[in-house]
């Protein structure tokens, strides 16, 4: 990935296995990026977050038949933590729920202050499109299972106007105000105007975003 000082950092995507206890790379999160440099910050929709003991019990908790997933992204030469995913690979499709869809759950990306804490004196350099590196996660394992593309989310109403917005610009459109959205349980999640689709055309087009930065 692109770094602030101008160079390239080379990440890897490990998979978090379900687990009776704390995983200990959601441990690793919770004490290296959330506590000092995420829940602090009020202007992180993902500040009140717990990755270290309710999103992995909620996300292992969805059943088999949903495939709850869950991956961190990490500095390949030191595995520094710089990337949280909670997905669903299974949920039912907008509209089609005989459809596949991956449900992005969970989206979150360290801050550049987390890594200058770990990188003292700025050597390397913070690298950037950490959240981005996430969503590719997301549509990467859409596009290689099941669902063939399809994923949808809802955007943290913590994250106002700017949440939505980022969205956009990664090329998410808005589920349409009459859609009917799938839901786990009673009652029906209601369309708030903060939900977002990725459909299976557009869904290349959107993991092409990154391609500049594979190997």
């Amino acid at each position: 990935m692109p770094t602030a000082t101008g160079g390239r950092a080379e990440i890897v995507v490990h998979e978090i296995a379900s687990s009776f206890v704390t995983p200990p790379r959601c441990r690793r999160w919770a004490e290296q990026v959330q506590a000092p440099f995420i829940t602090p910050d009020p202007a992180r929709a993902d500040r009140d977050w717990d990755w270290e003991v309710l999103i992995p019990t909620l996300t292992f908790a969805a059943g088999v038949r949903r495939q709850p997933r869950m991956f961190q992204i990490s500095l390949a030469a030191t595995d520094f933590p710089l990337g949280m995913v909670a997905l669903l690979e299974n949920e039912r499709w907008i509209g089609r729920p005989r459809q596949s869809a991956v449900y992005l759950w969970y989206l979150s990306g360290a801050p550049a202050a987390a890594f200058a804490a770990w990188d003292e004196g700025g050597r390397a350099g913070a690298p950037k499109l950490l959240t981005a590196a996430g969503l590719d996660v997301a549509v990467s394992v859409s596009l290689n299972g099941p669902a063939q593309g399809r994923l949808w989310l809802h955007a943290a109403p913590e994250g106002g106007e700017g949440l939505l917005a980022w969205y956009r610009g990664r090329g998410l459109e808005p589920v349409p105000a009459g859609a009917k959205l799938p839901s786990p349980v009673l009652p029906a999640r209601r369309n708030d105007g903060r939900y977002f689709q990725l459909t299976a055309r557009r869904a290349v087009g959107v993991s092409r975003q990154l391609d500049g930065f594979r190997h």
